[in-house]
């Protein structure tokens, strides 16, 4: 246990300054407050909301139901991110989450080697964006029904996929169930993009997001809608979670 809280010491301190923005003048403002991991229990850590799990290679927070209508580009941002086209919110900070998931041994995409911001999502974008590579994670939404029964519900069930074509009628689908890909996002002029644009996860490609979606049709913005028929009330509580699937 000595060892694992060096590393977890250790970790912070990277992770923290790789965080911090040196301020170039005087009245920059200050970085912002960044929470150290705390363990609650064995095996267990708090870092802010965000709740790490080493023995269920689990990291949880809080979230609710952003959409039950409509098409999607986000399953999850921040309330300052895209929260128009994303079927969840959370106030967990994506620092926060990238570094429970750091704890657990996640190892994201290599990083872009161009350094660049990757800009607006579109056709343009999608049609030349890259194949991403991550680790294969799980997500899980906790929730309970009308009559107070506590649900647990892979959060793909909650989406539906459009499929258009030229010969025939539009055909709507459900996602595929299955894993997700945690790509971890990355750092442009000293800013962790997921942490500047509250982009969690996204089912369109998008490099700048922690976790992104690895199924068929992701390099199209106009393939991805809430499942009406079973996303539950907007504005219902959930537990995120997110489980680390072995190498």
């Amino acid at each position: 246990m000595l060892n694992f809280m060096r590393i977890i010491i250790l970790l912070f301190a990277y992770v923290a300054a790789a965080f911090a923005e040196i301020p170039a003048e005087e009245n920059k403002p200050a970085p912002e407050k960044f929470n150290a991991p705390k363990e609650v229990a064995p095996g267990v850590f708090e870092i802010g909301v965000v709740r790490v799990d080493k023995g269920a290679n689990t990291v949880s927070f809080p979230a609710k139901v952003n959409m039950v209508d409509g098409l999607l580009e986000y399953l999850l941002v921040t309330p300052q991110g895209s929260a128009h086209e994303s079927l969840f919110v959370t106030d967990a900070p994506p620092k926060e989450v990238h570094m429970a998931m750091l704890l657990l041994g996640a190892k994201g995409m290599e990083q872009p080697k161009d350094g660049a911001a990757q800009g607006r999502i579109d056709s343009e974008f999608l049609a030349r964006a890259p194949k991403l590579t991550g680790d294969k994670i799980t997500i899980t939404a906790v929730w309970k029904d009308k009559d107070g029964k506590e649900q647990v519900t892979p959060v793909e069930r909650w989406i539906v996929r459009m499929i258009h074509s030229r010969k025939k009628a539009s055909e709507t689908v459900p996602a595929a169930d299955g894993p997700w890909l945690y790509t971890g996002s990355y750092f442009f002029d000293n800013r962790f993009i997921a942490q500047t644009e509250g982009a969690l996860a996204s089912l369109v490609t998008y490099p700048g997001a922690l976790i992104n979606n690895p199924r068929s049709g992701s390099n199209d913005d106009h393939q991805w809608y809430v499942n009406k028929e079973t996303v539950p009330p907007k504005d219902t509580p959930v537990t995120f979670t997110i489980k680390l699937e072995p190498k």
